[in-house]
């Protein structure tokens, strides 16, 4: 007899197309892949449905992180956990923010945050860059560090006073929309502009546009805070399998185990409550490319989902739980799936789970 276990499926953006799918014609169904998800539309058909109180906070909460209300959340701070740094303070009295490089692109009124990891920056380039805002912006109270291409983070003297959005939700947007918020918007907005001015005349982006390559143009500033205290912190969670930097950086934070997610699955899931973190539909959203937002859609129910059920039902885990950036929690049992005269509904007929 195993020890009582859930398994918790964190996938971000599943329900990224659901309003585009609910108004595609027959016809334009048909030039898509087909939807293949019977496991997934009978967890959520049969499954029962919680609404979180913190719509965004979902996954944090989950982990007993306490997130202050109308606050960044802390992803910088935690993500640094998992960055490849020894010499580098991440505790309760250091403020970290995310300052992530991006292209922006002019259009009329608006300004396209177009591209992120898209920008394919090298690390030699990420380190010119960095450095050069760093040696003009020596009288300013931070100071900005790079550990990947792609996500720089900046080291502030204090806490600032700043609501932020994450880059994620912003990717394909006008930013006009994103702007940050708070005491000390006025002060970023002005460094961000020098920064964007800045970055126009390095010979990083000249060789970059020779080459016909976005150009890194501008920063994108979000997820800051400090360090949480987890002096008493008891995760309910053995093990987290992720390839995401944030959930690597909670995971080291709450003293949990940490796997990459791959297809070689791992027994020792059927132990004590494990969370596993699919994120691979997100950049497709994000691109607004249904067609492939489908294929994998299709490849997480034949690799993934069909896996974890027949755990389920097989007896070896307890519990599957799946949690959305939407709030809501679908709880599913060997029972709650027996339920017949629940009808199985199309992945396309739900709205938000």
């Amino acid at each position: 007899m195993h020890g009582e276990s859930t398994l918790t499926l964190y996938i971000p953006d599943l329900f990224g197309f659901q309003s585009t799918l609910s108004k595609v014609s027959k016809e334009e169904l048909s030039q898509l892949p087909e939807i293949k998800l019977p496991v997934l539309e009978k967890w959520l058909s049969r499954g029962v449905r919680k609404e979180s109180n913190h719509k965004d906070d979902t996954f944090i909460s989950e982990f007993g992180i306490s997130v202050e209300k109308n606050n960044d959340k802390h992803h910088a701070a935690l993500s640094l956990l998992a960055e490849n740094v020894s010499d580098i303070d991440v505790s309760v009295k250091t403020y970290w923010l995310r300052a992530d490089p991006v292209n922006i692109q002019p259009d009329r009124d608006t300004a396209l945050l177009a591209a992120h990891e898209d920008l394919a920056l090298t690390q030699e380039e990420a380190n010119k860059l960095v450095d050069q805002i760093n040696k003009h912006f020596t009288e300013e109270p931070w100071e900005l560090y790079t550990f990947a291409p792609h996500r720089w983070y900046l080291r502030l003297d204090k806490k600032a006073s700043l609501k932020t959005f994450p880059l994620a939700k912003v990717l394909g947007e006008d930013i006009n929309q994103f702007m940050p918020a708070g005491d000390d918007k006025n002060y970023w907005f002005k460094i961000t502009n020098e920064i964007q001015m800045l970055l126009h005349g390095t010979n990083v982006n000249f060789e970059r546009e020779s080459r016909n390559m976005w150009t890194a143009n501008s920063i994108w500033l979000w997820g800051g805070g400090y360090l949480p205290d987890n002096s008493n912190l008891k995760s309910k969670y053995k093990k987290i399998i992720t390839n995401n930097i944030l959930f690597t950086g909670i995971a080291r934070y709450c003293g949990c185990n940490v796997l990459p997610v791959d297809e070689r699955f791992d027994s020792n899931i059927e132990v004590g409550n494990n969370f596993i973190v699919l994120d691979m539909l997100s950049e497709y959203v994000q691109r607004r490319d249904l067609y492939t937002f489908t294929q994998k859609s299709n490849e997480m129910e034949a690799v993934f989902f069909t896996y974890y059920n027949k755990l389920l039902e097989s007896g070896k885990i307890d519990k599957i739980q799946l949690i959305t950036d939407t709030g809501i929690t679908i709880t599913v049992t060997q029972k709650l799936l027996r339920r017949w005269w629940r009808r199985i509904k199309p992945f396309s007929g739900f709205k938000n789970a």
